[in-house]
């Protein structure tokens, strides 16, 4: 096959590396430029003291070869090797009384757990878990064929009337609801009151058919699988290169200038890196319509986070293997950052040996994180580095009152703070995933390229409401799809030369 068009592509996160693979699978010349020193983005990982650091992977969408979506990471070879680890019970919440709801992954045992909890609520309980059932029927299509597209919608028509229903409604306004005080809090505060309520049956549904599994080994194996696939297919990539400018004649995008001085040019420029940035720093905020303003100035974020890791020599084996994590109420709230906190939310590594030494265990605190406050702190780095070392002691601390002995166990702290993620990122305001997907946003189909500019396009979590893996690949191969119908090429994702 004739060698193709050129492609420079901003960033070696998921998104980038995918359009990267799709680019090369296609014949395509591509150049991956990646400010950081290591593929991966925001799916990342770091070690301290013998422990690593897990940045994001809990659970994988389409884990089994049973998904549609499985596709995906077959594509780009990103779970090549690696064994899925399926729990019995996704999350556990631990409440001041002693009450405890776990939510198993099986939806039957869930019913059951539910009903014993909260029986005052037994006719919704029994209605979201018919919908739980309904979904874990649906197996969404990654092609636009019109055979698959019936298969795929088929399933998904006893599921219409519960869309209508609950689609336009966000978790806060699902958990009012129940008329339990525990399953209120379940279903309206566990996750981001402003999410569409449909996005957790669905994730329940996918646990249910062991189709949302966690990767033993977690994010940056990953992140090196899907590197591995793209040099393997010739791709080339330059780390410590950060992108200062994209370069534009007569409204075409040219290439790329990096802080350096250096520049690359090419036929077509994709960014993978992240939206605000790209839109307002690397285009300088030429290239604009009203639905792309009202985004960046009001669309919900996902928060930042302040990441704390820790590394313990105990191995909590009185605790269920769970991929969601422990959220647990405290005895006596915790102050972190100026913000009083009655509940805090681990992830307990008991399931992942390959994260800490023999016999010991890895945990993250996740807290959802002022960015501004951290922001204007790191100004002054002796008071930042005592505010991060305050928090990680209060939550020991806290942990030990649930955990006694913990306190003495722990032989690695580590704080990352939203400035931390924008730092190595680049992530606006340190968000992590993004758009929230509320009822609005995941309804609202976000443009993959900007007005009035020609040869250049947008992948990854700030053209798909909802972050996370899937929206990287899929936005890369929506992307390539267009490229190729442009150039007159029918995509292939094999190796079509």
């Amino acid at each position: 096959m004739e060698q193709k068009k050129t492609m420079l592509v901003i960033g070696a996160g998921i998104a980038g590396l995918s359009m990267g693979i799709y680019g090369r699978l296609n014949g395509y010349q591509t150049k991956i430029v990646e400010m950081h020193t290591q593929p991966g983005g925001l799916m990342t990982a770091w070690k301290r003291k013998g422990y690593t650091i897990d940045g994001c992977i809990h659970w994988l969408t389409g884990s089994s070869p049973n998904y549609n979506y499985h596709r995906y990471w077959e594509e780009i070879g990103l779970i090549d090797g690696m064994e899925i680890f399926d729990p019995e019970v996704f999350s556990r919440i631990e409440f001041k009384d002693g009450q405890v709801v776990n939510l198993y992954t099986d939806v039957n045992r869930l019913e059951k757990h539910l009903l014993e909890i909260g029986p005052e609520d037994e006719k919704l309980i029994k209605e979201v878990c018919s919908t739980i059932r309904k979904f874990a029927r649906w197996n969404p299509t990654v092609d636009s064929n019109l055979g698959d597209n019936l298969k795929s919608i088929i399933p998904m028509a006893s599921t219409m009337p519960i869309l209508m229903k609950w689609g336009r409604q966000n978790m806060a306004e699902f958990g009012r609801l129940f008329k339990s005080p525990a399953l209120r809090f379940v279903f309206g505060e566990l996750w981001y009151p402003e999410m569409s309520a449909i996005g957790l049956m669905v994730t329940l549904a996918m646990l249910h058919n062991k189709g949302a599994g966690y990767p033993i080994g977690g994010s940056l194996p990953m992140a090196k699988n899907a590197e591995k696939r793209y040099l393997d297919l010739g791709g080339e990539i330059q780390y410590g290169a950060r992108v200062e400018k994209i370069l534009v004649e007569d409204d075409r995008a040219i290439g790329i200038r990096l802080e350096d001085g250096t520049e690359y040019r090419s036929d077509v420029v994709i960014s993978a890196a992240d939206g605000h940035a790209t839109i307002f720093d690397m285009l300088e905020g030429k290239y604009l319509d009203e639905k792309i303003t009202e985004l960046y100035n009001s669309a919900p974020l996902f928060p930042s986070l302040l990441y704390v890791g820790l590394g313990v020599d105990r191995r909590f084996t009185d605790l269920p293997q769970m991929t969601g994590g422990l959220t647990l109420f405290l005895e006596e709230p915790v102050t972190i950052a100026g913000e009083k906190l009655e509940h805090i939310e681990a992830c307990i590594y008991n399931y992942d040996n390959t994260l800490s030494p023999q016999n010991k265990t890895a945990i993250a605190i996740m807290l959802n994180a002022d960015y501004t406050y951290w922001n204007d702190l790191y100004s002054d780095r002796e008071r930042y580095d005592a505010e991060k070392k305050q928090a990680a002691l209060q939550l020991v601390h806290a942990l030990d009152r649930r955990f006694p002995g913990l306190e003495n166990q722990v032989e690695m702290i580590d704080v990352a703070t939203p400035v931390t993620f924008e730092r190595y990122t680049g992530n606006w305001k340190g968000s992590f995933e993004g758009w929230l997907p509320t009822p609005q946003l995941v309804t609202k189909p976000i443009s993959k390229s900007l007005p009035g500019l020609e040869n250049f396009y947008m992948v990854g979590q700030w053209v798909q409401a909802g972050g996370g893996l899937p929206s990287g690949v899929m936005t890369a191969r929506e992307v390539m799809k267009r490229i190729c119908k442009k150039d007159g090429v029918k995509f292939s994702a094999k190796r079509n030369y």
